[in-house]
């Protein structure tokens, strides 16, 4: 009988409780992000990238409820899952880390004219991971966060609003 106990009690640390937990973070993280008016595609990442760490992390412990693996293989393949994904994602992961020191850096504005690498336009679209700019004639470029960082990025329009601070 303690047995059946036990396998419950797996049953709801490894599999139910990560479950629900990630099922209900991937929303809240997917509605903050929706409330700080981030474009479409990056609330829609954010969901994904949270579940898909939710769902590995109950798939992981389904298997170890079942008695597939131990704890130290399963820290050993989580490991180098994690490493690949990483090196996988490390443009997208440049860009949002990029992405999120623009916005709290506060130099880029909706509506703000900048000109970066001979591109010269108005800030249409302020992304994690790209920047849209609305060019002469109306065409739009999408330009990196990570080559914005990276620089010269000229706003002629923030001086005004970040006077004193600079």
């Amino acid at each position: 009988m303690a047995s059946l106990e036990i396998v419950a009690l797996d049953v709801v640390l490894f599999i139910a409780l990560p479950a629900a937990v990630g099922i209900v973070l991937s929303k809240t993280l997917g509605d903050a992000a929706k409330r700080r008016h981030w474009s479409p595609f990056d609330v829609r990442s954010v969901r994904v990238v949270t579940t898909v760490i939710w769902v590995a992390v109950v798939v992981a412990g389904t298997a170890y409820t079942l008695g597939a693996y131990s704890i130290l293989s399963a820290l050993t393949i989580s490991a180098v899952a994690g490493i690949a994904v990483t090196l996988a994602l490390q443009t997208t992961l440049q860009n949002i880390l990029a992405g999120f020191i623009l916005v709290q850096q506060r130099f880029l504005h909706l509506g703000d004219q900048v000109q970066f690498s001979g591109i010269k336009g108005t800030v249409v679209s302020i992304g994690l991971v790209e920047v849209v700019l609305r060019i002469d004639g109306g065409a739009l470029a999408m330009v990196s966060t990570s080559n914005l960082l990276a620089g010269p990025l000229v706003n002629f329009t923030a001086a005004t609003r970040l006077s004193g601070e600079y």
